[in-house]
């Protein structure tokens, strides 16, 4: 029914009828196709309700600036600010990744005025990270927070050579000009894989999650969740003493977790872990999925089912849903992703999702399991952290 069906001459209750008519088949269409990231964060925005979808709108891709020009990246992190700070709002990071290359895998620093508009802030050239080491190490796994008590953004990233991954950390004054940091921690080569951060909030200290998926890494049939928190009492992270890692309980039956980002959201008192995790198999990080878990301590864990994204649902997705970040906005109910996806045509991007909270929650409690997915619906290359 469209609207020149309405006509005037008609009784009131046949205009009612057909009102009614009109909404009911209008209440039955969810909207599948994409959006222009122009309608994003632009008045759009709902609290959570049962009667409507989790997602807002379909998932979006975002156009991103990579030093290389190649336009292909993965792994973001951002910052958000209540204000600009140093003339923009969203600070974001990410590497570029062109056909899987690690070699130009290194930590960027891209500026937004509404999250999903990226470019590069002025006066900085990208990277921030130069390449080093030798021809196989690499560096990758940008972490992006920022301390109120120093005024800087930190900059967490993994530098991999053949035999270890180390912590390293830049910070910047203004996000332009970066300077290292001592290193946080070494561990034995995969076992600090995807490290996140959550800052000093209240009683809980500062704290650092990270994958160790053991020397097979990407390949790998089982990985764990360790944390280690900042042992000094004053508000210094930089240059800190981290504590022995602690094994953590979150785990994804039937799946290998392998990068993730975790934030304290302290209008629930709780943290939450987003999270990309790949089938036991020999397809190994190929293909991901991106969950979701909470947590009172951040060490004891409470999972979900099934995933709030998966990667077979859109072609630009198709082979894997990587390592993503999130921002949760209490007064809407809103959570925001920015994501990072391998699509069917082999290509790395970035994407903007935005969920009601409350109602992702409702569905994910009445969701069953993934079950298994004929290798038909999978989209398989290869990925650079095989590399012995």
């Amino acid at each position: 029914m469209s609207a020149p069906d309405l006509v005037p001459d008609r009784s009131i209750a046949a205009r009612l009828c057909a009102a009614l008519l009109l909404v009911a088949a209008c209440a039955g269409d969810h909207a599948t196709d994409p959006v222009s990231p122009e309608t994003i964060g632009a008045g759009r925005r709902t609290s959570a309700s049962v009667t409507l979808p989790a997602l807002i709108e379909e998932p979006v891709e975002l156009t991103t600036p990579t030093y290389e020009n190649s336009g292909e990246s993965v792994h973001p992190d951002v910052v958000e600010f209540p204000r600009e700070w140093n003339g923009w709002r969203y600070w974001l990071t990410m590497t570029p990744y062109p056909k899987s290359d690690y070699h130009v895998e290194n930590p960027s620093i891209l500026v937004s005025g509404d999250g999903v508009h990226l470019q590069v802030p002025q006066g900085l050239t990208n990277p921030v990270i130069r390449r080093r080491g030798h021809a196989k190490d690499y560096n990758s796994d940008p972490e992006l927070v920022y301390n109120p008590e120093s005024n800087r953004l930190l900059l967490f990233y993994r530098f991999v050579d053949r035999r270890t991954n180390t912590i390293l950390v830049s910070s910047s004054i203004d996000g332009v000009t970066w300077r290292p940091e001592p290193k946080a921690f070494w561990a034995r080569t995969h076992s600090a894989v995807s490290p996140t951060v959550s800052l000093r909030a209240g009683a809980n200290p500062t704290r650092m999650w990270y994958v160790d998926a053991g020397k097979a890494g990407c390949k790998t049939s089982s990985s764990r969740v360790l944390v280690r928190a900042v042992e000094d009492s004053g508000a210094r992270v930089t240059g800190a003493r981290w504590s022995e890692p602690v094994e953590t309980d979150l785990a994804q039956p039937g799946y290998v977790i392998w990068h993730m980002k975790v934030r304290y959201v302290p209008s629930k008192g709780e943290y939450w872990a987003l999270y990309s995790a790949f089938p036991v198999g020999p397809a190994g990080c190929d293909i991901d999925d991106l969950f979701l878990a909470r947590s009172t301590d951040g060490v004891h864990w409470r999972t979900f089912a099934a995933p709030i994204l998966r990667h077979e649902d859109r072609a630009w997705t198709a082979a894997a849903i990587y390592r993503s970040s999130f921002l949760y906005d209490a007064a809407t109910d809103e959570l925001r992703v920015w994501l990072s996806a391998r699509g069917s045509d082999a290509k790395w991007r970035l994407g903007f999702a935005h969920f009601r909270y409350e109602r992702l929650l409702a569905e994910l409690g009445s969701a069953p399991a993934l079950a298994s997915r004929p290798p038909s619906a999978r989209v398989v290359f290869g990925h650079s952290e095989a590399e012995p």
